[in-house]
């Protein structure tokens, strides 16, 4: 990795810190905490809402440019740990917005929702079966994410078989947020879900067939083993 580089990396998370602390400056400014969560409803039903659909957003993004830098669509005009960064960086913001999407519940009064049941699938006492679906998917974006900066030591073919967790936990968000989710009854999120599906899964079956035209037939290798 060159030195130019090594700065480049510096910068994308330098970036990425700052639009955080700006977006967050920018919210304490605005009034919108004026109110506890506790004491405005209606606040914590939005954030809800907006915290998940803007976590599969990023989810989404950090999907396709995943199979983006798989496929090395992008290497001509990005260089790959540049790519990379990126690529770290949205799903980390994707998962710690989900995880507040999930601990927004614990101050949701029409639902009483424990911790336990933020962190353990399944348990919750709203349609625990589609949000399960939900926290199931938090668990293994985790666990691909974690991944990134251990890519050296686990090597990099049990990396990349890792990431293909990444591809049911959208499917698992895809249909948490289906049928788990309030805003699903409207045609937008409807259509986001619905392009992004087609998008994923066009994208996915080009790099597998990729994977496949370059993989040598089954019979060369049994000629070269003899």
């Amino acid at each position: 990795m060159t030195h130019s580089t090594r700065w480049a990396d510096r910068f994308m998370v330098v970036f990425s810190l700052v639009v955080i602390g700006l977006s967050a400056w920018s919210l304490s400014r605005s009034g919108v905490f004026d109110y506890t969560l506790h004491q405005d409803e209606k606040l914590v039903w939005y954030l809800i809402r907006s915290s998940g659909l803007v976590a599969y957003v990023l989810l989404l993004a950090s999907t396709i440019w995943g199979l983006f830098l798989s496929s090395q669509l992008v290497k001509d005009w990005s260089p790959g740990p540049i790519s990379l960064t990126l690529h770290g960086t949205i799903s980390w913001l994707a998962l710690l917005l989900g995880f507040g999407h999930g601990l927004l519940l614990m101050f949701d009064d029409y639902f009483s929702y424990r911790l336990e049941n933020i962190l353990v699938p399944f348990t919750g006492p709203y349609r625990p079966e589609s949000v399960g679906l939900g926290t199931t998917a938090f668990w293994l974006i985790l666990a691909v994410t974690l991944s990134f900066p251990l890519r050296k030591r686990i090597g990099n073919q049990l990396w990349k078989r890792l990431h293909y967790l990444s591809y049911a936990a959208f499917g698992l968000v895809t249909v948490h947020g289906l049928f788990a989710g309030t805003d699903a009854e409207y045609t937008g999120f409807r259509l986001l879900m619905s392009v992004g599906v087609v998008l994923v899964v066009l994208l996915l079956g080009m790099r597998l067939g990729k994977d496949q035209a370059q993989s040598p037939p089954q019979t060369a290798r049994k000629g070269a083993a003899r």
